[in-house]
């Protein structure tokens, strides 16, 4: 995903705007606050952004490009640490979500999208999805021969984990981290599990 390039006090905007969407979400949320948190006032902050919509919206995607990185980083972790297909991303979740505002802001946003901006907000997750799939798939076909041989098993295994993420996404937003951690070990644990009768 392109980002556009923003000037120096947009980007100081769409970083302040982060972590209050994440706590407050798009309808409590506020851009007076916002501004003031950017140190500007808020007539100032429409000079970067038409309305609340667009700002959000840059927020949204600019968060989305960071989480996806993060992703991709930790298949690429997964691999040179020699863990199991998955278990890079499950394990680090919960840390994750406590110390970024974007992975907190972009669970709120995809669990309880804005009505007027709900498709953009779909999309971009689904598309997010898609890069822990991919990532997930690559990490199967590197590690096990069948993985580029059976498709459909591969497809089958690829939905079941995109199922376990979206699983602990649900207990990182409203379960504490004790819960998360069972949750996590339980769902790796029959993973593999199952994927050890493939070999």
């Amino acid at each position: 995903m392109l980002l556009k390039d923003l000037s120096p006090s947009a980007v100081r905007v769409c970083d302040a705007a982060v972590g209050h969407f994440a706590e407050y979400g798009y309808d409590a949320s506020s851009l007076n606050e916002i501004a003031q948190l950017a140190g500007m006032r808020k007539a100032s902050l429409y000079a970067h952004f038409a309305n609340k919509d667009a700002l959000f919206v840059e927020v949204f995607q600019r968060a989305l490009v960071q989480e996806t990185a993060f992703v991709e980083h930790g298949f690429a972790q997964e691999a040179r640490d020699g863990l199991a297909p998955g278990h890079w991303l499950a394990l680090h979740l919960a840390e994750r979500y406590r110390d970024s505002a974007e992975l907190r802001f972009v669970l709120r946003t995809a669990f309880l999208p804005p009505s007027g901006i709900k498709p953009i907000v779909t999309s971009g997750f689904e598309k997010y999805l898609d890069g822990i799939r991919e990532g997930f798939c690559q990490a199967l076909q590197t590690r096990h021969r069948w993985a580029d041989e059976q498709h459909s098993r591969l497809a089958l295994y690829a939905d079941a984990y995109l199922g376990i993420i979206d699983s602990l996404y649900v207990e990182l937003m409203y379960a504490g981290p004790d819960a998360y951690e069972r949750r996590a070990a339980a769902l790796l644990k029959v993973l593999e599990d199952s994927l050890s009768l493939n070999r």
